[in-house]
């Protein structure tokens, strides 16, 4: 069985390219525009890693990995392209929201690389 990852993400095109990566392979996948449906979506499918963009409609990326924590242990990695890069990354982690962060913009490679990292192989 494929692992599963959830794509929080409220841009079309960033979401439809992340998607089709993961998905190209191998990963099942599914995408949220915003952090209610992020939630949503987490409760239906329990994913295996969620990447969740910081600034969502309706229930920011940090709200939502607050709420993802009170509810599973899964793997979080956040993404955006405004903040300090090494704050944001010592924020995650220090309050243990996320197990790491990408800043925008970002390779596609480097995306697949943590994914692998934290849940191995599709």
């Amino acid at each position: 069985m494929a692992k599963r990852i959830l794509i929080v993400e409220d841009d079309e095109t960033n979401a439809t390219i992340i998607n089709d990566y993961l998905a190209a392979h191998g990963y099942d996948t599914r995408i949220a525009r915003d952090g209610v449906e992020g939630i949503q979506l987490f409760r239906e499918h329990r994913p295996d890693l969620v990447l969740v963009d910081v600034l969502l409609p309706r229930k920011n990326g940090f709200d939502l990995c607050f709420d993802l924590r009170a509810e599973a242990d899964t793997p979080i990695l956040l993404m955006s392209a405004v903040g300090r890069e090494v704050y944001a990354e010592a924020a995650a982690r220090a309050d243990r929201l996320a197990e790491g962060y990408l800043r925008k913009p970002f390779a596609l490679a480097t995306v697949l690389e943590r994914v692998t990292e934290l849940v191995g192989p599709a």
